[in-house]
């Protein structure tokens, strides 16, 4: 099949009622030829998105860990949940995909200063099981609405010395969906600590996103290896054009994209690809750059995977 054009999820805020802003999220996406569509995080940050867990304040912006954090009483009524349900009912035809952050990026994010009364650090490891269990009741809600989930969780790609505590939570929070609509992604060098090597050891996800445009990213394609990949039956996200743009010139061309694709079909063949999407998601970036991104996006997926 011809891969899906898709975004790592977030996008600048559209307006000030998040509302009014997830729906202006959704229909920009449209325009601009994405085809599995999220709420573009107009709501909150990938972090802040966790604030109405028990046991996690937001104070200035920011999410504490302030007590023993718990599932949410009602997960169907998580801000997250909410916010699909709303959109579903908004835009019926549209495929949507739900995005969550993951324990290990969560708890060194926002306990690195401090984990509370109940917990010893940020790598306390009773920390990271309350956390993977609290968002596995959210993903079972994301389940039961038939929609895509995506954890994302770029800590893996700084390295550790035992990557499989974190798959391990990983794969249990997916386990709540059928592997084929689970998707992982992580943006950074994958060179180092062996980290894509890990990340091919996930059981309940069927793909990885990951990036291979930016500076610090380049070197990835040369280290896909299309075999380990039919082995282990795990398809990828091609992140193939970078988001970290200040000035217009710095937005990559249509055909730096294409060259991108085919170097990743190259290693990997078109069969091995599911998505085509930007390195990472759209929150730091202008608002002014991102169309322009799109666009060459697009137009370069096009010239890399031609209509049959």
């Amino acid at each position: 099949m011809r891969p899906l054009l898709t975004s790592e999820g977030s996008f600048p805020r559209q307006a000030s009622d998040p509302a009014e802003a997830m729906v202006r999220a959704v229909e920009f996406q449209q325009r601009h030829g994405l085809q599995l569509i999220t709420d573009g995080e107009q709501r909150d940050d990938m972090l802040s998105l966790y604030g109405t867990l028990p046991g996690v304040q937001v104070t200035g912006g920011i999410p504490r860990i302030v007590d023993r954090i718990r599932p949410p009483e009602d997960p169907a009524q998580f801000p997250k949940i909410r916010d699909l349900d709303f959109l579903r009912a908004r835009f019926p035809d549209v495929r949507f995909r739900v995005n969550l952050t993951a324990p290990t990026t969560f708890a060194f994010a926002c306990a690195s200063t401090g984990a509370g009364p109940a917990y010893k650090s940020a790598v306390d490891p009773r920390l990271h099981d309350d956390l993977a269990e609290a968002i596995r009741t959210i993903a079972r809600e994301v389940g039961r609405r038939g929609v895509d989930l995506q954890i994302d969780d770029p800590m893996l790609s700084q390295g550790m010395r035992d990557y499989g505590p974190s798959l391990g939570r990983i794969d249990a929070i997916a386990g709540e969906l059928p592997r084929d609509r689970m998707t992982l992604h992580t943006c950074g060098g994958l060179a180092r600590a062996k980290v894509l090597e890990a990340l091919l050891r996930i059981e309940n996800v069927a793909t990885l996103n990951l990036a291979f445009a930016g500076r610090l990213e380049r070197d990835n394609v040369g280290l896909l290896d299309r075999a380990a990949w039919v082995d282990r039956d795990i398809l990828l996200g091609a992140g193939s054009i970078p988001v970290q743009v200040i000035r217009p010139e710095e937005v990559a061309t249509p055909s730096q994209v294409t060259d991108v694709l085919r170097a990743i079909v190259e290693r990997m063949g078109e069969d091995r690809i599911r998505y085509v999407l930007p390195d990472c998601g759209f929150r730091a970036t202008a608002a002014e750059f991102v169309p322009s991104i799109l666009d060459s996006l697009v137009k370069g997926f096009e010239t890399a995977f031609p209509r049959a």
